[in-house]
């Protein structure tokens, strides 16, 4: 049997079920090393029975280095760099095959000209792949310095059965009221104020019935923009945000800054057209322009224009374009996430 330690500071739902069915599917073991769940986001995980959990806050400096070299194991998987105890406890193991995981895209500029010559020189050094979600952190890890075969795409997935079931329950929707809906962080650089706004300038001016169903929770939640065909629903756990989409029409994520976005991949696979801005990495993967709108002008006139450019659309076309949507997503699954540990691992 195979053994890989998982060496993260935060799990998500998408990891959780891509180790899942890495472990289930293969003979593999996995040790999670990771920190306690945040509050603004507390989703209650379940594991395989082949994956062990250590709380990374009981291991002090230099145990989990010795905790790993005396562990065997055939893979270290290091979500990040910004563990300087993670990544002493790679470079500590040279050894053992280790995978550098990050969603940094590349921009450009002088702060990402300067993070490439840090990380060239302190961190590349350690690893010998790189696990990235899609192009534009491609593009960051050939400028980190690692070979195109030694970088591994498709590292952020979503759970393609769960989102499929929402997709086979989701007819064609005729009802007069039109739903968008907002999945994420109640925080400045997920832009939900400006978007809120728009929304509320726009139904305004126009005298439209459509309602806008914000979920999520964060700092800015105390101070969100109330309106009547605003609703808020706060934090959902998977299964009640499961319940909740079979009643959308359009998922919109308006974000200034978003390295990837995995909600992107359980919208796409449960058959939504998109609109995103052109800041969400997994635009590269997800939107073309015959399943969604991609955002330039993320103002809030650019927001109100982008309303009532999608408001032309007919529910056949909107259905249309998220049958393309699921098409797209459902090439980023749990199968090629586990094909391109496996292919990482140790022989």
């Amino acid at each position: 049997m195979k053994r890989m330690v998982v060496l993260y500071r935060e799990l998500a739902g998408y990891v959780v079920h891509a180790l899942n069915y890495l472990a289930d599917n293969h003979d593999v073991q996995i040790d999670i090393i990771a920190y306690p769940v945040k509050s603004e986001a507390p989703f209650r995980f379940e594991f395989s029975r082949k994956i062990n959990r250590f709380d990374r806050s009981t291991f002090s400096d230099g145990q989990l280095s010795q905790h790993i070299a005396d562990s065997k194991y055939d893979l270290i998987f290091c979500g990040g760099w910004s563990d300087k105890e993670y990544i002493k406890a790679v470079a500590a193991n040279r050894h053992i095959p280790s995978l550098l995981g990050f969603d940094k895209q590349w921009e450009g500029g002088l702060k990402d000209e300067l993070r490439t010559k840090y990380l060239r020189l302190f961190i590349r050094g350690h690893f010998d792949y790189a696990f990235v979600p899609g192009a534009e952190q491609f593009q960051f890890a050939k400028k980190i310095g690692f070979r195109e075969n030694e970088i591994k795409q498709g590292a952020y997935i979503c759970e393609t059965d769960r989102f499929s079931r929402v997709y086979e329950k989701r007819a064609l929707r005729n009802s007069a009221i039109r739903k968008w809906y907002y999945v994420g962080r109640y925080a400045p650089e997920k832009n939900i104020q400006s978007l809120c706004q728009a929304f509320v300038t726009w139904v305004t001016k126009e005298n439209r019935v459509d309602q806008l169903h914000c979920f999520g929770t964060g700092p800015l939640f105390d101070s969100r923009i109330q309106h009547p065909q605003i609703i808020h629903h706060g934090f959902q756990q998977p299964a009640e945000m499961e319940q909740a989409m079979l009643d959308g029409d359009i998922f919109v994520l308006p974000s200034l800054y978003e390295p990837w976005g995995v909600v992107v991949n359980e919208f796409a696979v449960a058959g939504y057209p998109l609109v995103l801005s052109n800041k969400v990495g997994a635009r590269t993967a997800l939107l073309r322009e015959k399943n969604g709108w991609l955002l330039e002008n993320n103002t809030e006139n650019g927001i109100i224009e982008l309303f009532e450019e999608v408001s032309k659309s007919t529910n056949e076309e909107l259905q249309a374009m998220g049958e393309i949507s699921r098409s797209l997503g459902l090439k980023l699954d749990a199968k090629q996430y586990a094909d391109s540990i496996l292919s990482m691992m140790k022989s």
